[in-house]
């Protein structure tokens, strides 16, 4: 089991917010409760959460759009998110998974399956935190605790959670190619939605200089790689 931690809960209804905060707390982690997006993002500010538990529908505004204000903040925007919703189709889980959602679970969610994505998220997050040290690579410097990427004399500080992690690992393993099956089960943990890496793959270039992005390699058929 993860160690305890701070979780943010963000859910209108209030006997669903209820539920998933007493189940999270019988797991020993501290919650945070709102029921709505003002609240929740101050909650986010102030508390800095180790996650967040998000509704997609919510009565001052969209939690996709918020997750995408969560993927911006220049401190935390590593902060892993799990979109809790009733809506269950393949548009609204991609449109979910490319504003950087890390888990997407369809209401109603039994207890046991949210501590069980709740913890893999968590120690995926320790993991990053314990093996992902500063990456030197000639004129790139990647710093995790930073959320910073320095590219000679430029810094790219604006990537969300999933882009940075792409980017470090096609780094760290390069010239080695990480298969689309590897980025989602391995790397993000997350289900298989069609065209999510390479969603994320072209936001991520957009967002690099074009000398940094030319190094990002698509291959046919296996994956992406980073070459130099």
């Amino acid at each position: 089991m993860a160690a305890a931690k701070t979780i943010l809960v963000i859910e209108d209804d209030g006997n669903t917010r209820r539920a998933l905060a007493a189940a999270l707390e019988s797991a020993g982690h501290r919650v945070v409760q709102s029921d709505g997006v003002e609240v929740g993002y101050h909650l986010f500010q102030t508390e800095k959460p180790d996650l967040i538990v998000l509704d997609i529908t919510l009565p001052d505004g969209n939690g996709v759009d918020l997750c995408r204000k969560v993927r911006a903040h220049k401190a935390l925007a590593s902060t892993p998110v799990i979109m809790l919703t009733g809506k269950g189709q393949l548009d609204d889980k991609t449109a979910g998974f490319e504003a950087g959602a890390d888990q997407y679970l369809v209401k109603p969610v039994l207890p046991q399956e949210l501590l069980l994505w709740t913890q893999a998220l968590l120690n995926r997050l320790a993991l990053d935190k314990d093996e992902g040290g500063k990456l030197e690579a000639g004129d790139i410097v990647i710093d995790p605790d930073a959320h910073l990427v320095t590219f000679g004399e430029t810094r790219i500080p604006n990537l969300t959670g999933k882009e940075f992690d792409l980017f470090y690992a096609l780094v760290k393993k390069r010239p080695k190619v990480l298969s689309r099956e590897w980025i989602l089960s391995t790397l993000w943990r997350t289900v298989a939605v069609d065209n999510l890496v390479d969603a994320h793959m072209s936001k991520l270039r957009r967002k690099l200089p074009q000398a940094l992005a030319d190094r990002l390699q698509a291959v046919p058929g296996k994956g992406f790689r980073y070459f130099s």
